[in-house]
C-alpha cells in the first residue's frame, strides 16, 4: 500500500470553496489573503467578501503590537483589496473613519455600526462628513447602537438631531434599526419629537423601522402619515405617558390631537407587523394603546410587552380577544409580555394562573403564566407567550415558575411581601443563562441564612452559578442585606464574570467583614467600578483596595 499525503493546496477549487463556506467569513479573509495566488483567489471569492462581519476585531482602546498588527492586517491588506464587492458589513463604531479610508465600497448596501459613540454619530452623520458623502444615495440597510448612555438634555437633543439627520440624509434608507445602550434600561427625561415640525424624521423609503423614544405622543407622531411606506414599525417607549412629569401630564388632556393621529387609517392600514414594549407602568392602557392597535385591520404580527396598573381586572386572552385581536384578521403571529399589577380585585372570585392560562390556550396560544395575590388586596398577573424570544422581561417575583429564556440580558426582581430564597435564584441561572446584568430589589430578609449552614455541613453542592453576570444591583434603600451574602458568599454563588456592582457601603463592609472575610473575596477579585449609594463620609481602608485588585480609584463612587 502506497502512503500519499495531500495537502490543502493539493484539492480543487470546487473543494476548497464548499470546505470553507463552513467557516467564519472573517476567519478566511484573516488567515488566507495574500498567503499565495491560489489562497488569496479562494479567499476573495464573493461568497466570503459579500457580507463582512468584523465584530471579532480587538478593540483599537488595545494598545500592544498584536492589536497593532491584527488591525494593520484587516485596514491596510485586507480591506483595500475587497472593498468594491462588499455589500454587508458590520463593523464597531471606532473602526468607521478608518474604514473610509480603505475603499469607496460602491457594492454596500447594508451597514450595521455598533457602540457608536455620541461624538462620533453626531459628526458621521451631518451634511459634510464623507460617510454621507460616499454613501447618500447608496445605503439602504442600516443599524446603529450608540454606546453613551443619556445623561443629559442637551444629549437627548442631540439624538433627536442624529436621529433627523439620518432620516434626512440617507435618501435611500428602506429599513432603520436604531438603539441606544443595549445593556441597560434608561429612561428619556421628555418627549423627543413634541414641539418638533412634521418633517422630523420625515421619509417616503423607509417601510421598516426600529427605533428607541420616550412616550405615546412620539409613538403616534411616527404614525402621523411622515413615513408613508411604513409597514414594520418596532418601538420601544420609556412610558405610554408618564404621570409624575407635570409637562408630559400635558399630553393627557389633548386626547383631541391623538385621536386625531389614531383615525389617520392610510399609515395604519399600511402596517403588517407592529411591535410595542413599554418599559413603565401605564394606567392608560384601555384609554389609548388598545385604540390604537384596533386600527391597525392589516397587522400579521403584533408583539406587545407592557405593564399596566390600576385596572379591576387582570387582562386576559378573553379580554384581549374581544377588544383587540379580534379586529386584525390577518394577524397569524402574537407575542407578548403583560403584567397586570396594582389589580384592585374586591370581587370574590379571584383566577389562578391556570384560569389565566386557560383564557389563551382556548384562542391557541402556548403561555406561561404566575399570579400573586396581596393581603392589601392589590394583586399582580404575569402572563407571557412561548417560546419566549423577546431580549426583555418585565419584573419577576417570588412566584416565577421558571422557563428557557435565551436571549434575555437583563433582568429586574422585585417584591416585597416574599422574600428571595436561594430556590429561587437557583432557577434564575437555570432559566436565564446567558444573563449579563441583575437587579434585586427585596426589603424582605430571606428565611434561612445558607451561608452560616454550610460554614458548618462544608456542603458545597448546590452553588449558583451565573457565567455570564457583569453587573449586579442592589437597589437603594431597597434590598435586604441577605441579598447580598446570598450572591457575593461564594458558598451560594459563583460570579466568574463580575466587573461592576451596586450596593450599599455598610452592607459591604458586613458581608466582607470590612474587606477581609476569603469566602466573599473570589466574586470580588474581578470588580473593576463599584457604585455606593449614599457617598457622602465614605472613606475606604487600606485593605479596600487590596481586597478589590482591580478596582481604579476612579471607579469607586
Amino acid at each position: 500500500m502506497n502512503n500519499s499525503t495531500v495537502g490543502i493546496l493539493d484539492l480543487s477549487d470546487e473543494i476548497l470553496l464548499t470546505i470553507l463556506k463552513n467557516l467564519n467569513n472573517f476567519d478566511v479573509l484573516y488567515s488566507l489573503v495574500d498567503v499565495n495566488k491560489k489562497l488569496n483567489n479562494i479567499a476573495c471569492d464573493i461568497n466570503f467578501i459579500r457580507d463582512v462581519d468584523l465584530m471579532t476585531l480587538p478593540s483599537n482602546r488595545a494598545n500592544d503590537w498584536k492589536t497593532s498588527v491584527i488591525l494593520d492586517r484587516v485596514f491596510k491588506r485586507i480591506l483595500p483589496r475587497i472593498h468594491e464587492k462588499v455589500e454587508y458589513l458590520t463593523i464597531q463604531g471606532c473602526f468607521l473613519q478608518r474604514l473610509l479610508l480603505t475603499g469607496n465600497y460602491l457594492s454596500l448596501r447594508k451597514l450595521t455600526l455598533i457602540d457608536l459613540e455620541f461624538k462620533m454619530a453626531s459628526y458621521v452623520f451631518s451634511e459634510n462628513s464623507s460617510f454621507i458623502h460616499t454613501f447618500k444615495h447608496q445605503i439602504s440597510d442600516l443599524v446603529v447602537t450608540i454606546s453613551d448612555p443619556i445623561q443629559a438634555k442637551s444629549m437627548e437633543n442631540l439624538l433627536i438631531d442624529i436621529y433627523s439627520k439620518i432620516f434626512a440624509l440617507l435618501t435611500n434608507l428602506k429599513y432603520l434599526d436604531l438603539d441606544v445602550d443595549v445593556d441597560d434600561i434608561y429612561a428619556f427625561r421628555r418627549s423627543l419629537l413634541r414641539d418638533l415640525p412634521s418633517t422630523t424624521c420625515f421619509s417616503s423609503t423607509i417601510v421598516h423601522l426600529r427605533i428607541k423614544m420616550h412616550d405615546f405622543d412620539d409613538c403616534l407622531r411616527l404614525l402621523d402619515g411622515r413615513l408613508s411606506q411604513l409597514h414594520t414599525f418596532i418601538i420601544t417607549l420609556d412610558y405610554i405617558y408618564n404621570t409624575w412629569n407635570t409637562n408630559a401630564r400635558r399630553a393627557l388632556n389633548i386626547k383631541h390631537d391623538s385621536l386625531k393621529i389614531i383615525n389617520n387609517l392610510n399609515t395604519l392600514f399600511k402596517l403588517t407587523c407592529f411591535s410595542l414594549c413599554v418599559y413603565f407602568s401605564t394606567n392608560e392602557f384601555d384609554s389609548h394603546v388598545v385604540p390604537l392597535l384596533r386600527r391597525m385591520s392589516n397587522l400579521e404580527k403584533l408583539t406587545l410587552s407592557i405593564r399596566v396598573g390600576e385596572r379591576n381586572s387582570f387582562i386576559d386572552g378573553t379580554y384581549l380577544h374581544n377588544y383587540v385581536l379580534s379586529q386584525m384578521p390577518h394577524l397569524h403571529t402574537f407575542t407578548f409580555d403583560i403584567v397586570t399589577d396594582i389589580v384592585r380585585n374586591n370581587q370574590q372570585f379571584k383566577p389562578s394562573s391556570d384560569d389565566i392560562q386557560r383564557t389563551f390556550i382556548e384562542k391557541d396560544y402556548h403561555v406561561d403564566c404566575y399570579v400573586d395575590y396581596d393581603d392589601s388586596n392589590t394583586d399582580r398577573c404575569h402572563v407571557y407567550s412561548l417560546p419566549f424570544n423577546m431580549k426583555h422581561i418585565h419584573d419577576i417575583t417570588h412566584s416565577f415558575p421558571g422557563g428557557m429564556f435565551m436571549n434575555v440580558r437583563v433582568l429586574h426582581m422585585f417584591d416585597h411581601s416574599h422574600p428571595f430564597e436561594h430556590d429561587l435564584f437557583a432557577r434564575i441561572s437555570c432559566s436565564f443563562p446567558l444573563l449579563r446584568n441583575l437587579a434585586v430589589n427585596n426589603l424582605t430578609p430571606q428565611n434561612e441564612n445558607r451561608s452560616q449552614q454550610l460554614v458548618k455541613s462544608e456542603e458545597t453542592s448546590s452553588i449558583i452559578e451565573y457565567l455570564h453576570l457583569v453587573e449586579l444591583n442592589f437597589s437603594c434603600g431597597g434590598t435586604h442585606i441577605d441579598y447580598v451574602e446570598e450572591f457575593l458568599c461564594n458558598l451560594n454563588t459563583r460570579l466568574p464574570c463580575l466587573s461592576k456592582l451596586h450596593v450599599e457601603y455598610e452592607h459591604l463592609v458586613t458581608v466582607t467583614e470590612n474587606f477581609t472575610r476569603n469566602t466573599t473575596r473570589m466574586n470580588c477579585a474581578k470588580l473593576k467600578h463599584i457604585d455606593f449609594y449614599h457617598k457622602r463620609g465614605i472613606v475606604p481602608s487600606k485593605n479596600f483596595y487590596l481586597y478589590f485588585p482591580l478596582l481604579y480609584h476612579d471607579n469607586c463612587k
